[in-house]
């Protein structure tokens, strides 16, 4: 199992309120899983993102990943599991604009000191991007960037791919080239966890749940 989420629960303080974000969530993912979660702005899915990404770590309940509890984990731990076994796709490209795009690619593996241009190369070819590789993000287009994103998100062999709103700043025909990347992604056995905004772009998912009012709520008729 890649995910093993047991009565998660999530909640904010403000001005003496306390707001619930997420309460007793359960789901998991398993290897080759596309999971899409939708719901309104707000209602907590880029929370519920943050911690299984390990981004956020104060809750309730039980997260697993891997088959490791992450209230087990050291810090350090954390950071190496979530460096080479998780990749992340934001709404916003995020390249850096001094380097090009292979470089940005390729940016993950010189975080754990193996940088291979090579490889990079070969991610690019396969997606057939391999003529922007030399180009800077300021050059190409935001269809492209997005995509030049997934594969950075890629570069460390991730079993987990989380996307966050990641057609939110495209039109409608770079959109389902994003979404057939990530879908292709999942064929081929990585898990991919996305939540949107979009219902059409949430059928791309083998499973569909709706996040509102904390709770997480499985869409009947999905795989």
């Amino acid at each position: 199992m890649i995910v093993e989420i047991k009565n998660l629960s999530k909640s904010y303080t403000q001005v003496h309120q306390q707001t619930i974000v997420l309460e007793d969530v359960d789901f998991d993912i398993s290897k080759g899983d596309f999971i899409s979660i939708v719901g309104p702005s707000g209602s907590g899915k880029s929370t519920l993102l943050n911690l299984v990404g390990i981004l956020d770590d104060c809750y309730s309940g039980s997260i697993k990943l891997f088959g490791h509890s992450l209230l087990s984990l050291s810090d350090n731990e954390k950071s190496i599991m979530r460096v080479k076994n998780i990749g992340f796709v934001f709404q916003f490209d995020s390249l850096l604009e001094e380097f090009t795009v292979i470089e940005n690619i390729d940016m993950p593996a010189r975080i754990l000191g193996k940088p291979d241009i090579k490889y990079s190369m070969s991610l690019l070819e396969k997606f057939n991007l391999e003529d922007i590789a030399q180009k800077f993000p300021m050059e190409i287009s935001g269809g492209e960037k997005q995509r030049a994103a997934i594969l950075r998100a890629l570069r460390n062999c991730p079993a987990l791919v989380i996307a966050d709103e990641p057609t939110g700043n495209l039109d409608k025909y770079n959109s389902k080239l994003v979404l057939d990347d990530l879908k292709s992604i999942s064929l081929e056995g990585s898990s991919v966890l996305m939540v949107t905004h979009n219902e059409e772009a949430a059928k791309y998912g083998n499973k569909i749940y709706h996040l509102a009012n904390g709770k997480l709520v499985r869409q009947q008729g999905t795989i």
